[in-house]
């Protein structure tokens, strides 16, 4: 009997019509979704949408479901679908321009906006998402009008009064805007966001009861409203009332505990108190409950790392790494932690590891980009860093160390204008209007640079701020060549911090500038005497001397330097400097290898080898060094223009050679020695009008070069202009009688006379 019953239930369910069983599995999904079933109940929505695809309350309410459980790009889906089969669905096409107005569709949304109006002449919603998206567009003055519009209909709606807010902070109308916001909290006590805007200008205003008084009016109107929990636990941090806070995050994590970053709350709130010890046990405990929660483990690994237990960090994150091999954010920190060792070229690979993972992790570029500045290459940090703008245009220490860079480049109008960005971004950080003021002074306008600065010393008085605000005075009065001033506020700069090489560095160059070098000499000894172990010292020492010529004492100040600490990479690169201007190339060749034990893979470093096999004429080690230095930092101008002379000059390929040239020259257009490289290659491949009018601008920037000055002439020669040519060769055998290229000059003048 029972198999009869089931062959009738089956014959019955294979004679509905495909319209029939659609209506029958979307009755199942309302009820699975009122009985809170969302996993069945979709299944249900779907089966339902499979049986009658233009079943268009199906797709509506399933994008409704979507909605719901944040599932936005299926919500958008469901929701298009259902305006498409049902463009008299208002409801569809209401929630359906909230999604796009989120995603910054304003066109998009300002279409549905319309057509609910077209059917709902002054329907509030509409008028409120077609006021949002006139201000997306930047149209404030049409989003003005319609906001009034709305209030005036309806002068209870929050949200047009939130809106009307936003519109009133262009102008600063700060009573307005109060006022605003109290009556969005009024008309719309749950929507969070106001509350928020609102307690912040008061707290803006030095109001911070009035502000309290906000904060706990959103919890009491929101009691299970996680974001209204944290605007309160954050107030009370700001006003350092920890306890009171601590109890807030307790409850946060309580409240969302089924969430990695709510679970994990309290545990950051005491790693940003500094309590390590109790950060650590909330992460252990979250991750004994919860073994697969990336965010808490890696949050543990960072807690761990600027700690200083790099042991425990590097256990962390190999462990994630094992289970999760492209984590970009693990990879992150673990180029962070191979940083932090000194390990740079396997940050480097580990960063860039990051990098492709995560192509678009503005932090991934950016760690990156600090590590390639450590290594020397900085033509391939300015790329990461503008890529971390590009991802993030609000990273400021991106946007300073880019500005540095800038500056070093000599693009100072560029590196100006980056630096006005982080300044207005940070107006409680020193550093940016210390490197403003740098700026200033290289433009020319010191005066300005000086007036700006000394109002820093009373805003930012701790000692360090100090000192570093006295040093960069000094380094304007040295800019403008007042020595005594100079020292004066270096005085007071290493009274604040004693030992700091920038200040004995530039003390000792103010005696280089007025020609007094025994005078830097004893000032230098004078202080290493107070710190008879102080590397870094000695090291700047060292510099000094070799800007002085005095090749002995500067070699000794550096061996001093290295007995102290061998891993000192500047003083091995100074050394070296120092037996490279000696002609003791083997020693040069020595502190250089040395060099690179610590930095393999430094630009620099093979840079400085290359130039010093060069003046061996070991042409063949010299390209090899160039080469290397552009695998490892493929914007270095200068190996490009001595790589392209050399495979010019010493049977290289002469067409690779111009390719090299001409990348040095794009990238450093005012650099009269790569203009020369390109002129000369021009004139080696016959091209002698573009040789000619590279050459003709160095010889009219440096008139007494005899190298420009022959190779114009032989320009001049090869095109058969034999009084110009005449003329630089002469030049040039008279400015350097005794070179090869003098030699090389008369013999085309025999032939012309």
């Amino acid at each position: 009997m029972a198999v009869g019953v089931l062959l009738l239930s089956s014959a019955a369910c294979q004679s509905l019509t495909p319209a029939q069983k659609a209506q029958k599995q979307l009755a199942i999904a309302r009820t699975d979704a009122k009985s809170g079933k969302v996993s069945e109940s979709i299944i249900a929505y779907r089966q339902a949408i499979q049986n009658d695809p233009k079943l268009a309350v199906a797709h509506y309410e399933l994008g409704k479901l979507y909605e719901e459980h944040q599932e936005f790009i299926n919500a958008f889906r469901q929701l298009s679908q259902a305006v498409d089969l049902d463009g008299s669905n208002t409801d569809a096409r209401f929630r359906l321009a909230n999604l796009l107005l989120a995603a910054r569709k304003y066109d998009d949304a300002k279409q549905q906006a319309n057509a609910i109006l077209a059917q709902k002449k002054d329907d509030p919603g509409a008028l409120l998402v077609l006021a949002a998206t006139q201000r997306g567009s930047g149209d404030d003055v049409s989003a003005r009008a319609t906001v009034d519009r709305l209030l005036k209909l309806d002068p209870t709606n929050g949200g047009g009064w939130f809106l009307r807010a936003s519109l009133q902070f262009q102008g600063k109308q700060l009573a307005e805007i109060e006022y605003s916001l109290r009556q969005s909290v009024k008309y719309a006590p749950q929507a969070v966001p106001a509350f928020t805007a609102l307690a912040s200008l008061l707290v803006q205003q030095n109001r911070p009861a009035e502000a309290e008084t906000v904060i706990r009016g959103a919890v009491a109107s929101n009691p299970q409203s996680l974001p209204a929990q944290y605007l309160l636990g954050n107030f009370l941090w700001q006003q350092k009332r920890l306890p009171e806070a601590e109890a807030v995050f307790q409850k946060i994590k309580s409240m969302g505990e089924a969430s990695p970053q709510n679970r994990g709350a309290l545990a950051h709130f005491y790693a940003s108190t500094n309590r390590a010890n109790l950060a650590e046990k909330e992460y252990l405990e979250i991750i004994q409950k919860y073994p697969d929660d990336l965010v808490n483990k890696r949050a543990l690994a960072t807690l761990y790392l600027v700690s200083g237990r790099q042991s425990d960090a590097e256990n962390m994150v190999k462990s994630i790494l094992k289970s999760h091999p492209n984590d970009g954010t693990t990879l992150v920190l673990n180029g962070q932690l191979e940083a932090a060792q000194g390990h740079l070229e396997q940050a480097a690979t580990d960063l860039q590891h990051a990098t492709q993972a995560e192509p678009r992790s503005a932090l991934a570029h950016y760690y990156l980009a600090t590590v390639q500045l450590r290594l020397g290459q900085a033509s391939q940090a300015e790329g990461e860093l503008r890529t971390t703008l590009e991802l993030n245009p609000k990273m400021i220490p991106a946007r300073t160390l880019l500005s540095g860079l800038e500056m070093r480049s000599g693009n100072l109008q560029r590196s100006l204008s980056d630096v006005d960005q982080v300044v207005a971004s940070q107006p409680k950080s020193l550093g940016p209007y210390v490197m403003r003021s740098i700026l200033q002074t290289e433009q020319g306008n010191a005066d300005q640079a000086e007036k700006d600065l000394m109002p820093l010393l009373n805003t930012f008085n701790q000692p360090e701020a100090q000192a570093d605000t006295y040093r960069t005075l000094a380094w304007i009065k040295f800019h403008q060549g007042k020595y005594p001033e100079t020292r004066k506020f270096l005085q007071k700069s290493s009274e604040l911090q004693p030992q700091n090489t920038d200040t004995v560095y530039l003390l000792a160059l103010t005696y280089l500038a007025e020609k007094k070098p025994d005078v830097a000499l004893a000032q230098l000894q004078s202080t290493l005497h107070k710190y008879p172990k102080w590397a870094e010292g000695y090291q700047i020492s060292g510099e000094v001397m070799l800007q002085a010529g005095r090749q002995a004492q500067a070699q000794s100040f550096l061996h001093q330097a290295l007995a102290i600490n061998p891993q000192l990479l500047p003083a091995w690169l100074s050394l070296g400097t120092s037996f490279a201007l000696q002609n003791n190339f083997d020693g040069a060749l020595d502190a250089y290898n040395h060099a690179l034990q610590l930095q393999p893979k430094s630009s620099l470093v093979y840079l400085r080898l290359g130039q010093v096999h060069e003046k061996r004429s070991d042409w063949t080690q010299a390209e090899g060094s160039y080469e290397k230095a552009l695998q490892f930092d493929p914007g270095n101008v200068v190996a490009k223009n001595n790589l392209a002379w050399d495979y010019a000059e010493h049977g290289g390929n002469i067409d690779v050679a111009l390719r090299l040239a001409q990348e040095a020259r794009q990238a450093s257009p005012d650099n009269s020695g790569v203009a020369d490289t390109l002129g000369w290659i021009y004139v080696k491949k016959d091209t002698l009008g573009n040789a000619i009018q590279l050459l003709q601008e160095c010889v009219d920037k440096n008139p007494r070069n005899p190298t420009f000055n022959y190779h114009l002439g032989v320009a001049y020669y090869r095109a058969g202009r034999k009084s110009q040519a005449k003329q630089f060769l002469e030049t040039a055998v008279k400015l350097e009688p005794n070179v090869t290229e003098a030699g090389d000059a008369r013999k085309l003048l025999s032939s012309l006379n």
